[in-house]
Protein backbone atom coordinates (compact mmCIF):
# COMPACT_ATOMS: atom_id res chain seq x y z
CA UNK A 1 0.00 0.00 0.00
CA UNK A 2 1.28 3.41 -0.78
CA UNK A 3 1.04 6.69 1.36
CA UNK A 4 -0.18 9.67 0.19
CA UNK A 5 1.76 12.71 1.49
CA UNK A 6 -0.98 14.17 3.24
CA UNK A 7 -0.79 10.69 5.68
CA UNK A 8 2.78 10.80 5.70
CA UNK A 9 2.38 14.78 7.16
CA UNK A 10 -0.07 13.51 9.87
CA UNK A 11 1.70 10.72 10.70
CA UNK A 12 5.05 12.45 10.80
CA UNK A 13 3.44 15.04 13.14
CA UNK A 14 2.07 12.42 15.57
CA UNK A 15 5.87 11.49 16.17
CA UNK A 16 7.91 14.53 15.33
CA UNK A 17 7.78 18.11 15.72
CA UNK A 18 7.20 20.34 12.54
CA UNK A 19 9.14 22.89 12.07
CA UNK A 20 7.02 23.86 8.52
CA UNK A 21 5.38 22.23 5.36
CA UNK A 22 4.34 22.53 1.73
CA UNK A 23 2.74 19.60 -0.20
CA UNK A 24 1.61 20.74 -3.87
CA UNK A 25 -1.13 17.54 -3.45
CA UNK A 26 -2.43 16.09 -0.29
CA UNK A 27 -3.38 12.58 -2.42
CA UNK A 28 0.02 12.05 -4.30
CA UNK A 29 0.48 8.75 -3.72
CA UNK A 30 4.31 8.02 -2.37
CA UNK A 31 6.45 5.21 -2.59
CA UNK A 32 9.00 3.73 0.03
CA UNK A 33 11.59 6.04 1.76
CA UNK A 34 15.34 6.82 0.30
CA UNK A 35 18.33 8.85 1.91
CA UNK A 36 18.83 11.63 -0.90
CA UNK A 37 22.10 11.90 -2.93
CA UNK A 38 23.02 14.37 -4.84
CA UNK A 39 24.41 12.16 -7.55
CA UNK A 40 21.85 10.70 -8.03
CA UNK A 41 18.78 12.68 -8.46
CA UNK A 42 15.18 12.51 -7.59
CA UNK A 43 12.48 9.62 -8.61
CA UNK A 44 8.81 10.54 -8.83
CA UNK A 45 6.59 8.92 -6.59
CA UNK A 46 9.19 8.36 -3.28
CA UNK A 47 10.28 10.35 -0.34
CA UNK A 48 13.85 11.66 0.30
CA UNK A 49 15.40 12.08 3.61
CA UNK A 50 18.57 14.74 4.37
CA UNK A 51 19.95 16.42 6.94
CA UNK A 52 20.75 19.81 5.53
CA UNK A 53 18.59 22.44 3.64
CA UNK A 54 19.65 21.73 -0.01
CA UNK A 55 20.34 24.31 -2.90
CA UNK A 56 17.64 26.38 -4.37
CA UNK A 57 18.12 24.60 -7.89
CA UNK A 58 17.98 20.90 -6.22
CA UNK A 59 14.28 22.08 -5.28
CA UNK A 60 13.29 23.90 -8.09
CA UNK A 61 14.51 20.55 -10.19
CA UNK A 62 12.31 18.57 -7.96
CA UNK A 63 9.60 16.41 -9.24
CA UNK A 64 6.09 17.41 -8.45
CA UNK A 65 5.53 14.16 -7.00
CA UNK A 66 7.94 13.52 -4.52
CA UNK A 67 8.33 14.77 -0.97
CA UNK A 68 11.64 15.74 0.69
CA UNK A 69 11.86 15.35 4.40
CA UNK A 70 14.48 17.30 5.93
CA UNK A 71 15.76 16.49 9.57
CA UNK A 72 17.23 19.99 9.77
CA UNK A 73 20.69 20.69 11.99
CA UNK A 74 20.20 24.72 11.99
CA UNK A 75 17.27 26.13 13.73
CA UNK A 76 17.28 28.92 11.76
CA UNK A 77 16.75 26.98 8.41
CA UNK A 78 13.86 27.56 6.70
CA UNK A 79 12.08 26.54 3.24
CA UNK A 80 12.54 28.63 0.15
CA UNK A 81 9.70 30.03 -1.90
CA UNK A 82 9.03 27.48 -5.17
CA UNK A 83 6.77 24.45 -6.38
CA UNK A 84 8.03 21.61 -4.55
CA UNK A 85 6.80 19.49 -1.48
CA UNK A 86 8.32 19.35 1.65
CA UNK A 87 8.47 18.43 5.45
CA UNK A 88 10.91 20.26 7.30
CA UNK A 89 11.43 18.97 10.98
CA UNK A 90 12.35 20.45 14.01
CA UNK A 91 16.16 20.81 14.36
CA UNK A 92 18.29 17.93 15.66
CA UNK A 93 16.07 15.03 14.64
CA UNK A 94 17.73 12.09 13.78
CA UNK A 95 17.66 11.37 9.97
CA UNK A 96 18.00 7.73 10.88
CA UNK A 97 14.91 7.49 13.74
CA UNK A 98 13.06 9.47 10.74
CA UNK A 99 13.83 6.91 8.20
CA UNK A 100 13.15 4.19 10.55
CA UNK A 101 9.99 5.49 11.63
CA UNK A 102 8.34 5.95 8.05
CA UNK A 103 9.45 2.52 7.03
CA UNK A 104 7.15 1.52 10.11
CA UNK A 105 4.25 3.45 9.09
CA UNK A 106 4.58 1.98 5.72
CA UNK A 107 4.88 -1.71 7.94
CA UNK A 108 1.45 -0.35 9.40
CA UNK A 109 -0.72 0.35 6.36
CA UNK A 110 0.40 -2.62 4.19
CA UNK A 111 -0.30 -4.72 7.24
CA UNK A 112 -3.75 -3.80 7.42
CA UNK A 113 -4.21 -3.88 4.15
CA UNK A 114 -3.28 -7.64 3.80
CA UNK A 115 -5.42 -7.88 6.61
CA UNK A 116 -8.24 -6.88 4.76
CA UNK A 117 -7.61 -8.52 1.35
CA UNK A 118 -7.39 -11.84 3.87
CA UNK A 119 -10.90 -11.18 5.47
CA UNK A 120 -12.09 -10.74 1.55
CA UNK A 121 -10.32 -13.83 0.25
CA UNK A 122 -11.36 -15.96 3.43
CA UNK A 123 -15.24 -15.38 2.92
CA UNK A 124 -15.00 -12.99 6.04
CA UNK A 125 -17.71 -10.37 7.11
CA UNK A 126 -18.38 -6.72 6.84
CA UNK A 127 -18.04 -6.93 10.37
CA UNK A 128 -14.82 -8.31 10.10
CA UNK A 129 -13.50 -5.47 7.85
CA UNK A 130 -14.70 -2.68 10.17
CA UNK A 131 -13.06 -4.02 13.08
CA UNK A 132 -10.13 -4.60 11.93
CA UNK A 133 -10.29 -1.23 10.76
CA UNK A 134 -11.02 0.33 13.80
CA UNK A 135 -7.42 1.10 14.84
CA UNK A 136 -6.83 2.51 11.59
CA UNK A 137 -9.52 5.39 11.98
CA UNK A 138 -9.66 5.31 15.91
CA UNK A 139 -13.74 5.96 15.07
CA UNK A 140 -16.89 4.01 15.20
CA UNK A 141 -17.60 2.80 11.82
CA UNK A 142 -20.61 1.47 10.21
CA UNK A 143 -21.96 0.81 6.74
CA UNK A 144 -25.54 1.59 5.71
CA UNK A 145 -27.90 0.65 3.11
CA UNK A 146 -29.96 3.27 1.49
CA UNK A 147 -33.00 3.21 3.68
CA UNK A 148 -30.60 4.17 6.09
CA UNK A 149 -30.54 0.27 7.90
CA UNK A 150 -27.72 -1.23 9.60
CA UNK A 151 -25.46 -4.00 7.26
CA UNK A 152 -22.12 -3.82 9.82
CA UNK A 153 -20.98 -1.67 12.47
CA UNK A 154 -17.71 -1.37 14.75
CA UNK A 155 -17.81 0.12 18.36
CA UNK A 156 -20.91 1.77 17.91
CA UNK A 157 -21.71 1.21 21.29
CA UNK A 158 -20.24 3.93 21.88
CA UNK A 159 -22.39 6.34 20.60
CA UNK A 160 -25.65 5.70 22.76
CA UNK A 161 -27.36 8.72 21.66
CA UNK A 162 -27.41 7.52 18.27
CA UNK A 163 -29.07 4.43 18.97
CA UNK A 164 -32.57 5.17 18.03
CA UNK A 165 -30.89 5.90 14.57
CA UNK A 166 -29.83 2.39 14.01
CA UNK A 167 -33.09 0.78 16.00
CA UNK A 168 -35.93 2.49 15.12
CA UNK A 169 -36.98 2.41 11.45
CA UNK A 170 -39.05 5.56 12.46
CA UNK A 171 -36.39 7.51 13.86
CA UNK A 172 -34.71 6.99 11.03
CA UNK A 173 -36.75 7.86 8.87
CA UNK A 174 -36.62 11.19 10.17
CA UNK A 175 -32.99 11.27 10.02
CA UNK A 176 -32.97 10.30 6.31
CA UNK A 177 -35.44 13.10 5.36
CA UNK A 178 -33.23 15.91 7.44
CA UNK A 179 -30.31 14.09 5.59
CA UNK A 180 -32.15 14.63 2.07
CA UNK A 181 -33.18 17.96 3.01
CA UNK A 182 -29.83 19.51 3.65
CA UNK A 183 -27.51 19.90 0.64
CA UNK A 184 -24.91 19.60 3.30
CA UNK A 185 -25.53 15.99 3.93
CA UNK A 186 -26.23 14.82 0.84
CA UNK A 187 -23.70 12.42 -1.86
CA UNK A 188 -24.66 12.49 -5.45
CA UNK A 189 -25.69 8.75 -6.29
CA UNK A 190 -22.69 8.64 -8.99
CA UNK A 191 -20.00 9.92 -6.88
CA UNK A 192 -17.12 7.85 -5.65
CA UNK A 193 -15.51 10.80 -3.61
CA UNK A 194 -15.86 10.86 0.57
CA UNK A 195 -17.71 13.75 1.67
CA UNK A 196 -17.90 14.93 5.48
CA UNK A 197 -21.05 15.37 6.72
CA UNK A 198 -21.52 17.82 9.52
CA UNK A 199 -22.60 17.00 13.53
CA UNK A 200 -25.55 19.12 13.49
CA UNK A 201 -28.03 16.34 12.46
CA UNK A 202 -26.66 13.43 14.43
CA UNK A 203 -24.84 15.45 17.48
CA UNK A 204 -21.06 13.87 15.53
CA UNK A 205 -19.28 14.40 11.81
CA UNK A 206 -19.04 11.86 9.85
CA UNK A 207 -17.40 11.16 6.62
CA UNK A 208 -19.07 8.85 4.06
CA UNK A 209 -18.77 7.29 0.89
CA UNK A 210 -20.75 5.59 -1.30
CA UNK A 211 -20.38 2.00 -2.34
CA UNK A 212 -21.38 0.17 -5.29
CA UNK A 213 -23.26 -3.04 -6.18
CA UNK A 214 -24.47 -3.40 -9.76
CA UNK A 215 -23.45 -0.17 -11.26
CA UNK A 216 -25.24 1.63 -8.51
CA UNK A 217 -25.21 3.19 -5.28
CA UNK A 218 -26.84 0.93 -2.39
CA UNK A 219 -24.73 1.22 0.64
CA UNK A 220 -22.67 3.62 2.42
CA UNK A 221 -19.39 3.78 4.35
CA UNK A 222 -19.36 5.70 7.22
CA UNK A 223 -16.63 6.76 9.79
CA UNK A 224 -18.23 8.60 12.65
CA UNK A 225 -16.19 11.73 14.48
CA UNK A 226 -16.02 10.10 18.42
CA UNK A 227 -12.68 9.33 19.90
CA UNK A 228 -10.29 11.07 17.48
CA UNK A 229 -10.72 14.28 14.95
CA UNK A 230 -11.62 13.25 10.86
CA UNK A 231 -8.14 14.41 9.38
CA UNK A 232 -7.26 14.60 6.16
CA UNK A 233 -5.61 11.34 5.88
CA UNK A 234 -8.98 9.58 6.42
CA UNK A 235 -10.12 10.62 3.17
CA UNK A 236 -8.07 8.38 1.39
CA UNK A 237 -7.50 5.57 4.14
CA UNK A 238 -11.93 5.37 3.41
CA UNK A 239 -11.54 4.94 -0.41
CA UNK A 240 -9.36 1.80 0.61
CA UNK A 241 -11.69 0.24 3.12
CA UNK A 242 -14.29 1.20 0.59
CA UNK A 243 -12.72 -0.89 -2.04
CA UNK A 244 -12.99 -4.05 0.17
CA UNK A 245 -16.06 -3.53 1.90
CA UNK A 246 -17.24 -3.16 -1.75
CA UNK A 247 -15.42 -6.82 -2.50
CA UNK A 248 -17.75 -8.12 -0.01
CA UNK A 249 -20.63 -7.01 -0.92
CA UNK A 250 -20.41 -8.49 -4.68
CA UNK A 251 -20.04 -12.19 -3.01
CA UNK A 252 -22.73 -11.46 -0.39
CA UNK A 253 -24.97 -10.76 -3.75
CA UNK A 254 -23.54 -13.78 -5.71
CA UNK A 255 -23.95 -15.80 -2.54
CA UNK A 256 -27.67 -14.80 -2.80
CA UNK A 257 -28.88 -14.01 -6.06
CA UNK A 258 -30.01 -16.19 -8.95
CA UNK A 259 -28.80 -15.12 -12.42
CA UNK A 260 -30.49 -15.78 -15.53
CA UNK A 261 -29.02 -18.43 -17.80
CA UNK A 262 -30.06 -17.81 -20.92
CA UNK A 263 -26.87 -16.07 -22.37
CA UNK A 264 -24.92 -18.88 -20.22
CA UNK A 265 -26.72 -21.70 -21.77
CA UNK A 266 -26.09 -20.38 -24.71
CA UNK A 267 -21.89 -20.04 -24.14
CA UNK A 268 -21.45 -23.17 -22.93
CA UNK A 269 -23.46 -24.52 -26.15
CA UNK A 270 -20.20 -22.44 -27.79
CA UNK A 271 -17.30 -23.41 -25.41
CA UNK A 272 -18.69 -27.37 -25.35
CA UNK A 273 -19.90 -28.34 -28.16
CA UNK A 274 -17.74 -28.74 -31.16
CA UNK A 275 -20.26 -29.69 -33.27
CA UNK A 276 -22.85 -26.74 -32.67
CA UNK A 277 -24.66 -25.38 -35.09
CA UNK A 278 -23.46 -21.73 -35.21
CA UNK A 279 -26.50 -20.38 -37.65
CA UNK A 280 -28.37 -21.76 -34.60
CA UNK A 281 -26.32 -20.34 -31.97
CA UNK A 282 -26.55 -17.19 -33.88
CA UNK A 283 -30.42 -16.94 -33.65
CA UNK A 284 -30.14 -17.36 -29.67
CA UNK A 285 -27.89 -14.45 -29.34
CA UNK A 286 -30.20 -12.47 -31.94
CA UNK A 287 -33.25 -13.37 -29.25
CA UNK A 288 -31.18 -11.88 -26.07
CA UNK A 289 -30.17 -8.66 -28.06
CA UNK A 290 -26.68 -9.77 -28.72
CA UNK A 291 -26.36 -9.07 -32.72
CA UNK A 292 -24.11 -10.18 -35.36
CA UNK A 293 -22.99 -6.75 -36.10
CA UNK A 294 -21.65 -6.20 -32.46
CA UNK A 295 -18.25 -6.52 -30.87
CA UNK A 296 -16.71 -8.96 -28.42
CA UNK A 297 -14.46 -10.07 -26.51
CA UNK A 298 -13.56 -13.08 -24.10
CA UNK A 299 -11.52 -13.19 -21.13
CA UNK A 300 -10.48 -16.67 -19.32
CA UNK A 301 -9.76 -16.24 -15.39
CA UNK A 302 -7.98 -18.72 -13.31
CA UNK A 303 -6.46 -18.72 -9.59
CA UNK A 304 -3.08 -18.14 -9.91
CA UNK A 305 -2.32 -21.59 -7.61
CA UNK A 306 -1.38 -19.26 -4.83
CA UNK A 307 -2.27 -20.57 -1.21
CA UNK A 308 -4.13 -16.96 -0.23
CA UNK A 309 -6.26 -17.37 -3.50
CA UNK A 310 -9.63 -18.32 -2.02
CA UNK A 311 -12.08 -17.19 -4.42
CA UNK A 312 -14.69 -19.54 -5.87
CA UNK A 313 -15.62 -19.55 -9.50
CA UNK A 314 -19.21 -18.16 -8.62
CA UNK A 315 -17.75 -15.50 -7.23
CA UNK A 316 -15.49 -14.70 -9.78
CA UNK A 317 -18.06 -15.02 -12.20
CA UNK A 318 -21.05 -12.79 -9.93
CA UNK A 319 -18.24 -9.99 -9.89
CA UNK A 320 -17.68 -9.82 -13.72
CA UNK A 321 -21.44 -9.93 -14.39
CA UNK A 322 -21.90 -7.29 -11.79
CA UNK A 323 -19.13 -5.17 -12.90
CA UNK A 324 -20.22 -5.52 -16.79
CA UNK A 325 -24.13 -5.76 -17.42
CA UNK A 326 -23.74 -6.60 -20.79
CA UNK A 327 -21.45 -9.66 -20.51
CA UNK A 328 -21.99 -13.23 -19.40
CA UNK A 329 -19.49 -15.38 -17.33
CA UNK A 330 -19.68 -19.24 -17.29
CA UNK A 331 -17.43 -21.65 -15.39
CA UNK A 332 -15.71 -24.04 -18.01
CA UNK A 333 -12.55 -26.49 -17.27
CA UNK A 334 -12.17 -24.74 -13.88
CA UNK A 335 -11.50 -21.35 -15.15
CA UNK A 336 -14.39 -18.46 -15.45
CA UNK A 337 -14.96 -17.71 -19.39
CA UNK A 338 -16.44 -13.77 -19.75
CA UNK A 339 -17.70 -12.78 -22.77
CA UNK A 340 -18.24 -9.34 -23.42
CA UNK A 341 -20.45 -7.14 -25.92
CA UNK A 342 -18.21 -3.74 -26.16
CA UNK A 343 -21.02 -2.36 -28.07
CA UNK A 344 -24.00 -2.71 -25.77
CA UNK A 345 -21.27 -1.88 -23.34
CA UNK A 346 -20.28 1.38 -25.36
CA UNK A 347 -16.48 0.51 -24.32
CA UNK A 348 -13.40 -0.73 -25.86
CA UNK A 349 -11.39 -3.65 -24.81
CA UNK A 350 -9.01 -1.61 -23.16
CA UNK A 351 -11.61 -0.27 -20.60
CA UNK A 352 -12.75 -3.78 -19.64
CA UNK A 353 -9.19 -4.19 -19.04
CA UNK A 354 -8.91 -1.64 -16.83
CA UNK A 355 -12.31 -2.23 -14.99
CA UNK A 356 -10.69 -5.67 -14.09
CA UNK A 357 -7.19 -5.13 -13.54
CA UNK A 358 -7.55 -4.33 -9.77
CA UNK A 359 -9.62 -7.21 -9.12
CA UNK A 360 -7.31 -9.70 -10.81
CA UNK A 361 -4.43 -8.57 -8.95
CA UNK A 362 -6.06 -7.82 -5.27
CA UNK A 363 -7.70 -11.47 -5.60
CA UNK A 364 -4.33 -13.24 -6.83
CA UNK A 365 -5.91 -14.45 -10.20
CA UNK A 366 -4.68 -14.58 -13.58
CA UNK A 367 -6.02 -13.60 -16.89
CA UNK A 368 -5.96 -14.30 -20.42
CA UNK A 369 -8.01 -11.70 -22.91
CA UNK A 370 -8.84 -12.58 -26.87
CA UNK A 371 -8.74 -9.66 -29.57
CA UNK A 372 -11.92 -7.69 -30.07
CA UNK A 373 -14.25 -9.00 -33.13
CA UNK A 374 -17.25 -8.38 -34.82
CA UNK A 375 -19.95 -10.89 -35.10
CA UNK A 376 -20.77 -14.96 -33.43
CA UNK A 377 -18.54 -16.45 -36.12
CA UNK A 378 -15.47 -16.51 -33.97
CA UNK A 379 -16.79 -16.98 -30.53
CA UNK A 380 -15.32 -19.87 -29.72
CA UNK A 381 -12.19 -18.85 -31.55
CA UNK A 382 -12.32 -15.98 -28.81
CA UNK A 383 -12.04 -18.29 -26.49
CA UNK A 384 -8.82 -20.16 -27.83
CA UNK A 385 -6.65 -16.62 -28.36
CA UNK A 386 -8.34 -15.98 -24.44
CA UNK A 387 -6.85 -19.71 -23.18
CA UNK A 388 -4.11 -19.90 -25.35
CA UNK A 389 -2.90 -16.48 -24.02
CA UNK A 390 -3.74 -17.40 -20.18
CA UNK A 391 -1.33 -21.01 -20.37
CA UNK A 392 1.57 -19.64 -23.23
CA UNK A 393 1.57 -15.88 -21.21
CA UNK A 394 1.89 -17.94 -18.27
CA UNK A 395 4.73 -19.75 -19.51
CA UNK A 396 6.75 -17.30 -21.30
CA UNK A 397 6.04 -14.79 -18.13
CA UNK A 398 4.94 -16.51 -14.98
CA UNK A 399 5.48 -12.95 -13.26
CA UNK A 400 2.50 -11.13 -14.67
CA UNK A 401 -1.50 -11.74 -14.05
CA UNK A 402 -2.98 -10.43 -17.33
CA UNK A 403 -1.95 -12.11 -20.72
CA UNK A 404 -3.11 -10.64 -24.41
CA UNK A 405 -3.07 -12.76 -26.82
CA UNK A 406 -1.24 -10.25 -29.44
CA UNK A 407 1.48 -10.60 -26.82
CA UNK A 408 1.78 -13.96 -27.45
CA UNK A 409 1.08 -14.28 -31.20
CA UNK A 410 4.35 -14.82 -32.31
CA UNK A 411 5.34 -18.13 -29.56
CA UNK A 412 1.86 -19.65 -30.58
CA UNK A 413 2.36 -19.63 -34.18
CA UNK A 414 5.91 -21.30 -33.84
CA UNK A 415 4.03 -24.03 -31.49
CA UNK A 416 1.94 -24.50 -33.56
CA UNK A 417 4.34 -25.22 -36.79
CA UNK A 418 6.52 -27.47 -35.14
CA UNK A 419 3.36 -29.72 -33.57
CA UNK A 420 4.27 -32.38 -35.87
CA UNK A 421 7.69 -31.65 -37.02
CA UNK A 422 9.98 -30.18 -34.63
CA UNK A 423 11.87 -26.51 -35.41
CA UNK A 424 14.92 -28.35 -36.96
CA UNK A 425 13.54 -29.67 -39.81
CA UNK A 426 11.11 -26.61 -40.26
CA UNK A 427 14.01 -23.87 -40.87
CA UNK A 428 16.34 -23.10 -43.36
CA UNK A 429 18.92 -25.91 -43.95
CA UNK A 430 21.72 -23.85 -44.59
CA UNK A 431 20.81 -22.21 -41.66
CA UNK A 432 21.89 -25.44 -39.92
CA UNK A 433 24.75 -25.71 -41.94
CA UNK A 434 26.11 -22.37 -40.61
CA UNK A 435 25.27 -23.16 -36.80
CA UNK A 436 27.53 -26.18 -37.56
CA UNK A 437 29.95 -24.40 -38.66
CA UNK A 438 29.88 -21.61 -35.71
CA UNK A 439 30.39 -24.77 -33.42
CA UNK A 440 33.08 -26.47 -34.98
CA UNK A 441 35.45 -23.16 -35.99
CA UNK A 442 34.12 -21.36 -32.62
CA UNK A 443 32.81 -18.47 -35.19
CA UNK A 444 29.77 -16.33 -34.62
CA UNK A 445 28.47 -16.22 -37.92
CA UNK A 446 24.54 -17.41 -36.32
CA UNK A 447 24.65 -14.17 -34.24
CA UNK A 448 26.37 -12.08 -36.77
CA UNK A 449 23.57 -12.61 -39.12
CA UNK A 450 20.95 -12.80 -36.29
CA UNK A 451 22.26 -9.11 -35.58
CA UNK A 452 21.67 -7.71 -39.25
CA UNK A 453 18.19 -8.93 -39.40
CA UNK A 454 17.73 -7.25 -36.34
CA UNK A 455 18.83 -4.11 -37.47
CA UNK A 456 17.11 -4.18 -40.83
CA UNK A 457 19.95 -4.91 -43.03
CA UNK A 458 22.14 -2.39 -41.82
CA UNK A 459 25.96 -2.90 -41.55
CA UNK A 460 27.10 -0.10 -39.70
CA UNK A 461 24.45 -0.50 -36.86
CA UNK A 462 25.34 -3.77 -36.73
CA UNK A 463 28.81 -3.81 -36.26
CA UNK A 464 28.20 -1.03 -33.75
CA UNK A 465 26.15 -3.85 -31.66
CA UNK A 466 28.66 -6.46 -32.10
CA UNK A 467 30.94 -4.17 -30.90
CA UNK A 468 33.75 -4.97 -34.25
CA UNK A 469 35.16 -3.10 -36.94
CA UNK A 470 32.95 -2.15 -39.89
CA UNK A 471 35.40 -4.16 -42.18
CA UNK A 472 35.40 -7.34 -39.59
CA UNK A 473 31.36 -7.70 -40.34
CA UNK A 474 31.70 -7.15 -43.87
CA UNK A 475 33.80 -10.29 -44.03
CA UNK A 476 31.56 -12.18 -41.87
CA UNK A 477 28.90 -11.12 -43.78
CA UNK A 478 30.55 -12.22 -47.05
CA UNK A 479 31.21 -15.69 -45.48
CA UNK A 480 27.69 -15.95 -44.39
CA UNK A 481 26.29 -15.64 -47.68
CA UNK A 482 28.68 -17.89 -48.87
CA UNK A 483 27.29 -20.42 -46.76
CA UNK A 484 23.73 -19.98 -47.19
CA UNK A 485 24.56 -19.47 -51.16
CA UNK A 486 22.18 -15.94 -50.89
CA UNK A 487 22.89 -12.85 -51.53
CA UNK A 488 21.04 -11.70 -48.50
CA UNK A 489 18.18 -9.84 -50.79
CA UNK A 490 15.09 -11.51 -51.28
CA UNK A 491 12.39 -10.57 -49.50
CA UNK A 492 11.20 -14.02 -48.95
CA UNK A 493 14.08 -15.51 -48.32
CA UNK A 494 14.70 -12.98 -45.51
CA UNK A 495 11.44 -13.56 -43.97
CA UNK A 496 12.36 -17.57 -43.43
CA UNK A 497 15.62 -16.80 -42.55
CA UNK A 498 13.99 -14.94 -39.44
CA UNK A 499 11.51 -17.81 -38.85
CA UNK A 500 13.95 -20.28 -39.23
CA UNK A 501 16.32 -18.23 -36.43
CA UNK A 502 13.32 -18.37 -33.86
CA UNK A 503 12.51 -22.03 -34.68
CA UNK A 504 15.93 -23.19 -33.30
CA UNK A 505 15.92 -20.79 -30.66
CA UNK A 506 12.97 -23.22 -29.82
CA UNK A 507 14.37 -26.11 -30.20
CA UNK A 508 17.01 -24.58 -27.69
CA UNK A 509 14.68 -23.43 -24.87
CA UNK A 510 12.72 -26.77 -24.96
CA UNK A 511 12.37 -28.33 -21.08
CA UNK A 512 13.84 -32.18 -21.44
CA UNK A 513 10.87 -34.10 -21.04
Amino acid sequence: MQLTSILLYESLKEQFHIADYRLLSKNQPLARPFFYEADRGLLSNHIYLTEEILDLSVFTSMPEDAVLVICQKNKDSFLPEGRFSCILLSCDTSVLHVFNAIQNIFDYYESWEQQLISVCHQDGTLDELLQLSMPVFQNPLCILANDGSLVAQASLEELPDMQNFFQDPAVRVEYLNSFNQDPACRIAPESRAPSLFPAYITGHRSLNMNLFLNAQSQYRLSVIEKNALITDADYYLITVLAQHAEYILHRMYSESSSRSTTLQSIFQSVLSDRTADYMNISHLLNTVGWLPQQSYLCSVIQASGDVHASLNADTVCSFVETKFSASCSVIYKETVVSFFNLTLLDMEAEQVFQGLVLFIRDSILKAGYSRSMTGHMNLRRQYHQAYSALKLGGEISPQLWIHHFDQIAVPYILRQATRILPGNMLCCEKLLELARFDKVQKTEYIKTLRTYLEHNLNTVQSAKALFIHRSTFLYRLERIRSVLETDLEDAEELFYLNLSLRLLDMEENKTPT
